[in-house]
């Protein structure tokens, strides 16, 4: 668990309490963690004891999850899981859910069942604006029906609107440091690599970025590492019938 926030912070504090967990755990597992810690001691001075959820959907397809408690971040793992609940609707549509009481909705079955069984009455789910396709939801449970009136909704989405701002740094950084994994991988591969731009060069005359740019997208589409398909191609290189790229195209 990771370490509380102080019990208050002014309103005007809050950004800059946002910004200082992304300087203290830029990683995305962690930030979200510290994120839903945060929110939920926040939310909780005008909605009562609350536990907070985030889901955040990368424009890869990966979703990752985190809670304020253990079981708060299980209800947000469900919601991936069986693609349903007021979370993940809040994300894909982009629009406000408010579930005031769970014991009369139909609703999300698998999320229902979960939510049931950890005694949460009322879900307020509010989408968090994000960059390109990529999206997220900042999700609060309460024990109470109607656990929400209009006051928590209004704190609610000032909540969401701050977590955007460091959400959308923490993805950024997340991506730089895949993206120079991925570069690392890359270039530990670069001899077959080499060799296989090589024998695409002499199998369709093209220029070495064609070449790569064929074996880049061969690699996407066929699900296999740049390094696995670069060796088939040199395999297969004197064969009858070479492993080609473009015919993926």
């Amino acid at each position: 668990m990771a370490a509380r926030a102080p019990l208050s912070y002014p309103a005007a504090d809050i950004t800059r309490h946002v910004e200082d967990l992304v300087l203290n755990c830029p990683d995305l597992s962690g930030f979200l963690e510290d994120l839903a810690v945060f929110c939920a001691e926040q939310q909780a001075f005008v909605s009562g004891d609350v536990t907070c959820g985030v889901t955040v959907l990368r424009a890869s397809g990966l979703a990752h999850t985190g809670g304020s408690e253990e079981a708060t971040r299980s209800l947000e793992d469900v919601q991936t899981q069986y693609r349903e609940g007021p979370g993940l609707s809040a994300a894909l549509d982009e629009a406000m859910v408010l579930v005031t009481d769970l014991r009369s909705e139909e609703r999300w079955p698998s999320f229902i069942d979960a939510a049931r069984g950890g005694k949460v009455l009322s879900v307020l789910a509010l989408p968090v604006g994000l960059e390109g396709a990529a999206s997220a939801s900042l999700s609060f449970y309460s024990l109470r029906p109607h656990g929400f009136g209009r006051d928590a909704i209004a704190s609610a989405h000032a909540l969401a609107a701050d977590a955007s701002k460091g959400l959308r740094l923490v993805i950024r950084i997340a991506s730089l440091r895949e993206t120079e994994q991925n570069l690392r991988t890359v270039m530990a591969a670069r001899p077959p690599i080499d060799i296989a731009v090589g024998v695409i060069i002499g199998q369709e005359h093209c220029s070495e970025d064609v070449a790569l740019e064929w074996l880049f997208r061969a690699s996407r589409t066929r699900n296999v590492s740049i390094r696995d398909l670069a060796a088939e191609i040199v395999a297969t290189a004197g064969n009858a019938h070479p492993t080609k790229v473009h015919s993926d195209d």
